[in-house]
C-alpha cells in the first residue's frame, strides 16, 4: 500500500506544479505577450505650457525626421519687429540645436525586427532598438521639445495601432518632454484611420498634438475655433514664446507648423504619394500673415 500511496502523492504534487506554473504564466506573463495589454488612459500629464525659450535665449528640440515626403515640418523664425529683439542695446540670441532622426517604423517590440541589416545582426536588432536610441538621445541632448514627423508605425507590421503608438511614444511619454508628431503613409495601414491616429496622440502624455488647427473667430472676440474644413489631419501650428520675466516673454519668437502630407494618391490611374492641398496652404498663409500683424 505504500508504493501506491506514495505513487498518489506524486501524481497529487506533479499535478499541482503543472497547475501553479499555469496559473503564474496566465497572471504574470502571457497578457505581456499580447497586444494591447497596457491600459488605455485620457492624458494624464500635460507640458507646461506655453512652449517657451530658456532663459539663456535657447530651445533646443529633438527632431525626429521619419521621410522627407511623408511627414513635413516648417520651422519658420519669425523676424518681423526686429526692433523688438533689441532692448537697451542688448539683442536676444536665438539658438536652435535640432538633433534628426529617420524612420522609426514602429511594429509590435521585440517581435519586429529589423530591417536591411546584416544577416548576422538579424537575430539581435528590433524596434527595441529604436527605443534604446531614442532614450539615449534623450537623455543626453536633453530636449526642450520633440518632433516626430510620419511613419511613426509601420501599419502592416501589428495588429494593434494603438498600442505600437505607446511603445514607439514610450521614452518621450515617460521623459515629460513636451512633443508633437505627424503622420506618415504608413501609419494608418494598421487598426485606426488617419483621424482616429491623431486624435490618440493628441492625448498622450505630454503631446501638444491637434487633430486640426485652431484659426482666431472672426468676431474679434479673441476667441478661437476648430477647422474642420481642411484636408488631412494633424494640421496645427505651436508658437513658441520668450523666456519667462523677459520682454519677450508674451512675444511670438517661433512658430512651427505642422501639415499632414497625406498616405497615397490616384492621379490619372497611377497610384503616388499623397502631398500638401491648397487648403492647407490656405491655412498656413491666414496663419503666417496673423503673426505678422
Amino acid at each position: 500500500m505504500e508504493p501506491r500511496t506514495a505513487k498518489w502523492w506524486h501524481c497529487l504534487l506533479y499535478l499541482f506544479s503543472i497547475f501553479s506554473i499555469l496559473f503564474l504564466f496566465h497572471t504574470q506573463i502571457a497578457h505581456k505577450l499580447l497586444l494591447g495589454h497596457h491600459k488605455l488612459h485620457v492624458k494624464r500629464s500635460s507640458p507646461d505650457l506655453p512652449l517657451r525659450f530658456r532663459s539663456d535665449g535657447t530651445f533646443k528640440i529633438l527632431q525626429v525626421f521619419v521621410s522627407l515626403f511623408l511627414g513635413f515640418l516648417v520651422l519658420n523664425v519669425l523676424f518681423n519687429c526686429f526692433c523688438k529683439w533689441v532692448f537697451d542695446f542688448e539683442v536676444v540670441l536665438l539658438i536652435l540645436n535640432i538633433e534628426q532622426v529617420a524612420d522609426m517604423h514602429y511594429g509590435t517590440g521585440v517581435l519586429t525586427r529589423c530591417r536591411d541589416v546584416l544577416s548576422s545582426e538579424f537575430d539581435y536588432c528590433s524596434d527595441l532598438n529604436t527605443t534604446r536610441f531614442l532614450n539615449r538621445m534623450i537623455q543626453h541632448e536633453k530636449p526642450d521639445f520633440i518632433a516626430f514627423t510620419g511613419d511613426n508605425i509601420f501599419g502592416t507590421s501589428t495588429m494593434d495601432a494603438a498600442e505600437s503608438l505607446l511603445r514607439a511614444f514610450g521614452p518621450v511619454t515617460e521623459s515629460g518632454v513636451p512633443w508633437a508628431a505627424v503622420l506618415g503613409n504608413h501609419d494608418q495601414e494598421s487598426t485606426m484611420t488617419r483621424e482616429d491616429l491623431m486624435s490618440f496622440i493628441s492625448l498622450m502624455d505630454y503631446s501638444v498634438s491637434q487633430t486640426y488647427p485652431s484659426v482666431e473667430d472672426l468676431s474679434g472676440a479673441g476667441k478661437e475655433h476648430i477647422l474642420r474644413d481642411i484636408d488631412g489631419f494633424g494640421n496645427y501650428d505651436l508658437t513658441i514664446y520668450g523666456s519667462a520675466g523677459s520682454h519677450l516673454a508674451n512675444t511670438s519668437v517661433l512658430n512651427l507648423y505642422f501639415l499632414d502630407s497625406g498616405d497615397r494618391e490616384v492621379t490619372q490611374g497611377a497610384q503616388t504619394y499623397g502631398w500638401i492641398k491648397e487648403s492647407q496652404l490656405q491655412w498656413v498663409r491666414g496663419v503666417s500673415n496673423r503673426y505678422q500683424v
